[in-house]
């Protein structure tokens, strides 16, 4: 006869006190059940433990410590996700001793207490990753996008190797099996995550780009898109325009189509005005005498007017029948204007002087000749902005009436009446 194991010794002591004490008479089937019960509320009173032991010191060190990695794996719960690994351990090296007398007890339990180690052991690694992201958000640089793509990506790895390795833990199947069945579903499995190589891919050439990163003001041509982004994922970007809605684009849009990034020029503290005023050609001429005296009692081009002047005169004295507009030099009340403009500019404080005024002719068009201006404003504020425009172009269209030109405009039931 062979000896009973210390365990076997414990079992049949527990059933004869039952017996004796409460004329309970355990059977095998019920014995099991109270056994598996007790089992799991020892491993929970262990991870109890663990934690109300481990938890606290890690928080004092993460309260006496400025390292952001202790910090986010704290914040994370990387620390108690792998505490939970340790009952677990613990179940799945022993449960074959306390249930080797029923194989057909065994087989389940250790099946669900394997699956469930898998669960916690991908937890694990999802809070690692994350707490790698969050370690590189803080720095909010180029690299960040980089790294959350490429976590989110991991991220979509893990998840399916977990599930194919459930199923094998489940169900006992064979690697080879697997391996067999995914490569004669490679085109089915990269139909499935097409999306999510796409973004990753993008997300790469992001980072290594260098094109946009979260919080700067991007405008996207595609779908004229434009506003601050605030969160930039595998498959989307979220941005939030002036108006506080936020719209989504797909990540491979920064890539595919294009995309201006305003914060190099907000770095130097200025913003560009360009915008143009329509004239009618029309009204176009040269300047005679009545206007150059007029235009000599403007203040900010009178040094102009009579610098030019005096060289009109001096050239015209040299040619045959100077009274003829076409024979000698001239200005015109455009031309004259276009002058005014940019010493009004260069006269504006909120004008900033490190950079060029320009104020170009563009091509002239069925609906007039469009005159661009294009200066930077020394605010980044967009109330400011708005308003220094603003200002800016209530003068010039009000002041060109003085040179004798008309804007171009749909007429009105006014302009018929007048």
């Amino acid at each position: 006869m062979q000896d009973k194991s210390f365990y076997k010794e414990i079992s049949d002591g527990v059933k004869f006190f039952f017996n004796q004490q409460f004329k309970i008479d355990l059977s095998e089937n019920l014995f099991t059940f109270l056994e598996i019960i007790s089992w799991i509320a020892i491993l929970f009173v262990v991870d109890f433990i663990l934690r109300a032991i481990i938890i606290p010191i890690i928080k004092k060190i993460t309260n006496y410590t400025e390292n952001d990695w202790i910090h986010f794996l704290y914040n994370n719960r990387v620390f108690k996700s792998v505490i939970h690994l340790i009952p677990i351990s613990l179940a799945i090296n022993i449960n074959p001793i306390l249930f080797k007398q029923g194989v057909n007890i065994l087989f389940p339990i250790q099946k669900i207490t394997e699956l469930l180690f898998l669960i916690v052991f991908t937890q694990v690694l999802f809070r690692i990753i994350n707490t790698i992201i969050d370690v590189y958000n803080k720095e909010n640089s180029y690299i960040t996008v980089g790294v959350r793509t490429f976590g989110q990506m991991l991220k979509f790895i893990i998840t399916f190797f977990s599930v194919i390795s459930g199923i094998m833990v489940l169900f006992t199947v064979n690697p080879n099996t697997i391996i067999t069945v995914l490569g004669a579903l490679t085109a089915a499995v990269l139909l499935i995550f097409r999306d999510a190589i796409f973004g990753f891919v993008s997300g790469l050439q992001i980072s290594y780009s260098k094109i946009v990163k979260v919080g700067d003001w991007i405008t996207i041509s595609k779908g004229d898109v434009e506003g601050l982004v605030k969160e930039i994922n595998i498959n989307l970007v979220k941005i939030q325009r002036f108006d506080k809605s936020v719209t989504t684009v797909p990540t491979v849009d920064l890539v595919s189509s294009q995309v201006t990034n305003h914060m190099a020029m907000l770095a130097t503290g200025t913003r560009q005005i360009k915008r143009s005023i329509t004239f009618n050609v029309n009204s176009f001429k040269f300047c005679n005498e009545k206007m150059f005296n007029h235009f000599e009692n403007i203040t900010i081009i009178s040094e102009y007017i009579k610098q030019k002047r005096e060289d009109i005169y001096n050239f015209n004295q040299n040619i045959n029948h100077p009274e003829i507009d076409l024979n000698g030099e001239n200005l015109t009340n455009i031309g004259v204007f276009r002058i005014y403009v940019e010493n009004y500019l260069k006269n504006l404080k909120t004008i900033s002087s490190r950079d060029s005024i320009i104020i170009k002719q563009l091509a002239v068009t069925p609906n007039g000749m469009p005159l661009e201006i294009g200066c930077f404003i020394n605010t980044m504020s967009n109330i400011e902005f708005e308003r220094i425009q603003a200002d800016i172009f209530d003068h010039l269209l009000t002041a060109c009436r003085k040179f004798d030109l008309e804007i171009m405009q749909n007429i009105s039931i006014t302009d018929i009446t007048k």
